[in-house]
């Protein structure tokens, strides 16, 4: 079923106006045939009409309706005995008044509005004091406030409803761009990591592989193996974070994530490389969260990585130290250090954001007595 559009307001208040004269005029045509009063005068419909077509305009200037229609009643009653229901606008522009403005102004103009409709008809009307009309003109005029009250109540609460559900709503899109970006920054760390430690593997061992491929050729066929082993570890760890970008629905085809269990296998492709390194454990070794296994292995390979990158020929040395609430790492090399880092490169950028979304540290520093070293701290609790 299709709703009717719903018409604007000053249509609404137009066909209100003259709805409104229309019944005015036809109680007064009632009123006069019921008393015979053949000698009414034509002015006080005129005026009571003009007073019901005021009402198109009370959304724009409510007080001046008011005003016009409240002035209308005691005029109307003055000019023409059979003054029928010309009460009615100034009720609807109390009730207007009370939608609109402040309370206060509205209480106002309602009692003021209360107070001369039962003056007008106690002392203009033919019947005066008697009339029932004259008690009753206070009390619709209270009514219309409060009528008026209760409706701008009512749209009121529907309008923070809407507002809350607007903000509600802005603030998931706003969340999901936050988790997009997250995710995004996450994948181009993996990126960064998987990509870097490979590039710098392979670019390692293809320089020995081209200087003794003459003169050493078993030398030159264990660095092509290692080459070799090492791209296909690094295509392996690029399927499972490439696997995070499937669409929804599809199987996951990321396997584990790489931990501290790996770090051995890490340890022995620097070893492969050129790099001789040695791997220092203390405290009670357990099971780590993923997330923080994950983020040691990265940092001790982004840490390698760059040792074999910068520091040219030269030891690491990696020391894991299980704390009762953190797990401290270091890497250090003796080489000539590396260019830049304290700038802040994409490297050692990445591994500090990893340690901040664990709520931990790190410091990634020259030696005093030469080389490099980097220092994390990862809360395990």
């Amino acid at each position: 079923m299709t709703l009717l559009p719903r018409p604007p307001q000053w249509l609404a208040d137009l066909l209100l106006a003259f709805a409104l004269a229309g019944l005015m005029l036809g109680l007064r045509a009632i009123e006069i045939g019921d008393r015979h009063l053949h000698d009414a005068s034509v002015a006080g419909p005129l005026l009571a009409v003009a007073s019901a077509l005021a009402l198109s305009q009370r959304r724009r200037v409510p007080v001046a309706v008011w005003a016009l229609t409240l002035g209308a009643v005691p005029a109307v009653i003055a000019l023409d005995p059979a003054s029928g229901a010309i009460s009615l606008p100034a009720l609807v522009a109390v009730y207007t008044l009370a939608t609109l403005e402040p309370r206060r102004r509205a209480l106002a103009a309602a009692l003021v509005a209360a107070l001369g409709l039962a003056l007008a008809r106690g002392l203009l009307q033919h019947k005066g004091w008697s009339d029932g009309r004259t008690a009753a003109e206070p009390a619709l005029a209270v009514a219309a406030l409060f009528l008026g009250w209760a409706v701008s109540g009512w749209r009121a609460y529907i309008a923070a409803i809407e507002e809350r559900a607007a903000r509600a709503e802005a603030s998931r899109e706003e969340e999901m761009r936050h988790r997009l970006d997250a995710e995004r920054l996450r994948i181009a760390r993996e990126l960064h990591d998987v990509v870097a430690h490979t590039i710098a593997t392979i670019n390692v061992q293809a320089g020995v592989a081209a200087h003794v491929i003459d003169r050493q050729p078993e030398a030159a066929a264990h660095a092509l193996a290692t080459i070799k082993e090492t791209s296909r570890e690094a295509l392996r760890e690029l399927r499972n974070i490439v696997g995070v970008l499937r669409a929804a629905g599809e199987d996951d085809p990321r396997g584990p994530a790489p931990g501290l269990a790996q770090l051995d296998a890490l340890i022995a492709t620097a070893g492969q490389a050129g790099l001789p390194v040695r791997l220092e454990i203390t405290g009670e070794q357990r099971p780590l969260p993923a997330t923080v296994e994950t983020a040691a292995y990265r940092i001790v390979q982004e840490s390698l990585t760059n040792v074999m990158r910068h520091a040219g020929r030269a030891s690491a040395a990696v020391k894991l130290d299980y704390e009762l609430r953190d797990l401290a790492i270091e890497v250090s090399d003796n080489g000539r250090g590396i260019p830049g880092a304290t700038g802040g490169g994409h490297g050692i950028a990445g591994m500090r954001e990893r340690a901040s979304a664990l709520r931990g540290e790190l410091e990634a520093a020259p030696r005093a007595d030469g080389g490099f070293r980097v220092r994390a701290r990862l809360p395990i609790g």
